[in-house]
């Protein structure tokens, strides 16, 4: 799954529901969203927290995501949004 791209990865969730296709976005972008919750809050149990709401909310809007999207983008965005 490495050479598919995050968006055809959501794709694949939404539409056939492929745990394996959300779990390679995750694993490509915990990081990310993790030390941006964590700069932004600077504490390691909110930050955990704030990581998880965004990959569940990812979850949830996969279907609506459009072609063009910058997910990392989106991510760091959402996760800004959700740590206020």
């Amino acid at each position: 799954m490495q050479d598919i791209n995050d968006i055809e990865l959501l794709r694949r969730y939404a539409r056939d529901g492929s745990e394996e296709a959300f779990d390679a976005v995750v694993s490509r972008h915990l990081n990310l969203v993790y030390s941006v919750a964590l700069r932004h809050l600077g504490n390691l149990h909110q930050a955990e927290e704030i990581t998880q709401a965004v990959f569940v909310i990812l979850a949830r809007k996969a279907h609506s995501l459009r072609k063009r999207t910058l997910l990392p983008g989106w991510l760091h965005k959402d996760c800004l949004v959700h740590s206020r």
